[in-house]
């Protein structure tokens, strides 16, 4: 049993999820070797897609599902809100990635892309999501400060 979550309710699929995350590798590293800034506007664009639950309109999710599919894998349902968080931080990653590009800055490109591809490679082959987990820990902090603030 999956745990409420105050973002959504809602369930997604884990094993789409994973697969997901494998394209945001290759599409990320493809990205990198063009050397510009529309393709990670793109794909920050397909990450506030999913982050707000639209998938169906994500290129990323439409083509994970398929593989997922043709895969002949289950559906394995999982809570929604953390992987939405996930996905929002994946923007923002994504964004800052086309900003650095934009704005020739190699370094700051490398460091996000890099943060990036490893938290994909975790959630791809690990099913470890960071953004997940953090989003736990952000919940926990609140709701435990909130906790302390309503006691007298």
């Amino acid at each position: 049993m999956t745990e409420s979550c105050p973002i959504s309710p809602e369930l997604v699929d884990d094993r789409t999820t994973r697969i997901g995350a494998g394209l945001i590798i290759l599409l990320t590293l493809a990205s990198l070797g063009l050397g510009q800034t529309w393709p990670p506007l793109l794909l920050a664009v397909d990450f506030g897609l999913r982050s707000r639950g639209w998938t169906a309109w994500s290129p990323v999710a439409q083509a994970a599902r398929v593989l997922r599919s043709a895969a002949g894998l289950q559906p394995r349902p999982t809570n929604a809100g953390p992987k939405r968080f996930a996905a929002g931080v994946g923007a923002t990653f994504t964004l800052g990635i086309a900003l650095a590009s934009h704005f020739r800055q190699p370094s700051l490109v490398l460091a996000l892309a890099t943060t990036l591809l490893l938290c994909a490679a975790l959630e791809a082959g690990l099913g470890f999501c960071v953004g997940c987990k953090v989003y736990s820990l952000l919940r926990a902090t609140f709701s435990a400060s909130r906790v302390s603030m309503e006691q007298p």
